[in-house]
């Protein structure tokens, strides 16, 4: 009798479900560590993406508040000029 045939004669169906189990599991952790793999990729790539968003929304965001203070100072200063009119009439 061959070795394998010996192996599997002594441990019988015992031995075949424990190879199954042993092959399910040896399956099961290479598609969880490749979807691990995977979904890493993913969420660096995408935080890559939001760090470029946060930074072009950050300067557009620089960008509108300095043409709104200027606004402001011109209206504060319009204003300003209006009273002193005012009060020089």
């Amino acid at each position: 009798m061959d070795p394998v045939t010996g192996v599997l004669v002594q441990y019988g169906a015992v031995g075949v479900v424990a190879l199954l189990a042993l092959a399910a599991v040896r399956v099961l952790f290479t598609r969880l560590s490749s979807t691990i793999d995977r979904e890493t990729e993913r969420a660096d790539r995408l935080e890559e993406e939001l760090r470029k968003l946060n930074e072009t929304v950050r300067s557009e965001y620089v960008n509108t508040l300095s043409t709104a203070a200027r606004a402001i100072s011109d209206a504060t200063r319009a204003i300003e000029d209006a009273r002193a009119a005012a009060r020089r009439s």
